[in-house]
């Protein structure tokens, strides 16, 4: 089997169970998915107990990777993020610094600085019958904002824009854009905080944010 390099900094803890600069699976129609770029840990970053960080992944400085993670290839992460135990990162994704991982975050996703994920960032697979990891069924990946929070078991489908300071409720399911701002719920339900009944609406978050209430 070919290696791959990797650059780890000297001040990084990598677990002895951690797998770094592991190759993507074959395609289904046989064809390697090829990363040119090296792998790289930045100083100070931490990656825990059976976690696998694909090739041409960059994890910068500070960051903590817990156990049983899977980081796929070609993901950027930035500086003194934290991802959860069993998170899962897709294909592609970047991460924005100070970010909070903790859900499903599928291939291509951008997800801005100082944002929460506890949900899950999915494509919406609109023709199934095509082969699952045929270029021709990639579609538009959710792309959260600087400052957004996606809470607990919420799902954001499709090319969707989360924007900046916005706030995803918990088990809400959105497969429309959400405005900066505003806070999310339910089936596609879009609140101004301004509007919302709860103790929500007049949380420190939005205004920590920059937003108005």
């Amino acid at each position: 089997m070919r290696s791959y390099a990797a650059v780890i900094d000297p001040t990084a803890q990598i677990a002895p169970t951690a797998v770094i600069g592991s190759p993507f699976r074959p395609l289904l129609d046989g064809r390697q998915i090829r990363v040119s770029t090296r792998t790289v840990i930045h100083a100070g970053v931490w990656v825990g107990q059976f976690t696998a960080i694909g090739q041409g992944v960059t994890i910068g400085a500070c960051s903590l990777v817990e156990d049983y993670v899977s980081v796929l290839a070609g993901s950027q992460i930035g500086e003194r993020v934290v991802v959860g135990t069993q998170a899962w990162i897709g294909l592609g994704v970047t991460v924005g610094d100070d970010s909070v991982i903790k859900g499903h975050v599928g291939d291509s996703a951008r997800i801005g600085a100082r944002c929460r994920i506890a949900g899950d960032l999915i494509h919406r697979q609109l023709d199934p019958s095509l082969p699952w990891d045929d270029p021709s069924a990639e579609e538009p990946a959710p792309i959260v904002a600087d400052g957004a929070f996606v809470g607990w078991r919420a799902l954001v489908v499709g090319g969707v824009n989360i924007g900046a300071g916005a706030y995803v409720c918990t088990g809400a399911l959105i497969t429309r854009d959400v405005p900066a701002g505003h806070i999310a719920s339910g089936r596609n339900r879009i609140t101004h905080p301004r509007d919302w009944p709860g103790a929500l609406g007049k949380s420190p978050f939005f205004r920590a944010v920059g937003n108005s209430v």
